[in-house]
């Protein structure tokens, strides 16, 4: 079946039928699915590593808290590029920040390099991005159950990535391991950038002042800000930062 350029008005539309649409939403789980593979592989094969460079308790406890900022810091302007250049582009960012992210980890010799090797995690936001993809994708009375299965994805990914990352550790090193993270991220890349059309949105006709508004800088902190202003974004936004310290701590 030939595929039509997704960047025309009647792509968006047919992103939105039958077949296609949840040929999207399948392939969209499938991505989710393997970039927490290669999350949790990397988190069971980091402190054998890190070990091994020297690092005690505490400073492996500061390894995991560089990621947690990083990721924080990067949230808003993951989101504001999202809003600018779609859903695809943003998840081929984030998968391209993986491979840089995991290629850092293989060749990482010092501890220096551990921690510059998590840098890159702050443009890492494959969930989000997914859950922008899903969101766009399903009727309001479905988005529930389509959500929800990206959390079964989650599951999936942990389980998987612990064992894999565990396995090929053992047997190869941790470098093997961080090879086959980084060259499954640039499968994830190609996914994306195959199947996740350009736009996920049935977009409107913008006037002059939309396209003006579109056209700001993706690092505008006046509208991050402004968008944090929106009822309830601010508590939510404060509610996923408290949540997500136990699994920081652990």
């Amino acid at each position: 079946m030939s595929r039509v350029k997704s960047d025309s008005p009647t792509a968006v539309k047919d992103v939105h039928t039958g077949s296609k649409m949840q040929r999207v939403i399948y392939v969209t789980y499938l991505i989710a699915v393997l970039d927490i593979t290669w999350m949790f592989l990397q988190f069971s094969i980091t402190p054998y590593l890190a070990k091994k460079l020297g690092f005690d308790t505490l400073w492996i406890g500061y390894l995991q808290t560089m990621v947690g900022v990083v990721q924080l810091l990067g949230g808003p302007i993951f989101g504001r590029f999202a809003d600018l250049f779609g859903a695809r582009a943003a998840m081929c960012l984030s998968c391209a920040a993986s491979v840089v992210y995991y290629g850092l980890l293989a060749i990482a010799d010092s501890p220096l390099m551990l921690f510059i090797h998590k840098l890159p995690a702050v443009l890492m936001h494959s969930l989000p991005g997914a859950q922008m993809v899903v969101t766009d994708l399903t009727e309001p009375d479905k988005r529930a159950d389509a959500l929800g299965k990206l959390g079964l994805c989650f599951g999936i990914g942990m389980v998987a990535g612990s064992t894999l990352g565990g396995t090929l550790s053992t047997r190869y090193g941790e470098t093997f391991a961080a090879c086959v993270a980084a060259g499954g991220s640039f499968i994830s890349f190609l996914l994306v950038w195959t199947f996740i059309p350009k736009h996920t949105k049935i977009q409107a006709p913008q006037d002059n002042t939309d396209k003006k508004s579109n056209a700001k800088s993706v690092f505008d902190l006046g509208e991050i800000t402004r968008l944090m202003k929106f009822p309830g974004v601010a508590k939510t936004f404060t509610v996923k930062i408290i949540s997500g310290l136990p699994s920081g701590i652990f």
